[in-house]
């Protein structure tokens, strides 16, 4: 599951969360305030995330709904055929 927000110090803020069964585990934040979030970039950052965890160990992958990450759960979608 992966957030954005921003920070009072107007920092882009990018969070990671894995969830299962057991328990939801945050793996890290990303300062992206000097990262243009394109697609590209966006998709770089999740694919990272899913070759750490493990691409057998995932099935879900969350993020907010701006076009920019919706075409990146498509992306991933479309790579790792299983994904929802």
């Amino acid at each position: 599951m992966s957030s954005g927000w921003t920070n009072k110090k107007k920092h882009s803020i990018f969070n990671v969360l894995v969830n299962s069964p057991k328990r939801t585990m945050f793996l890290y934040s990303l300062d992206t305030s000097d990262i243009s979030k394109t697609t590209d970039k966006i998709f770089k950052m999740l694919d990272d995330v899913v070759k750490f965890v493990e691409e057998e160990n995932v099935l879900h992958v969350f993020t907010n709904n701006v076009a920019n990450f919706k075409v990146t759960r498509e992306l991933l979608m479309k790579k790792i055929g299983y994904l929802y």
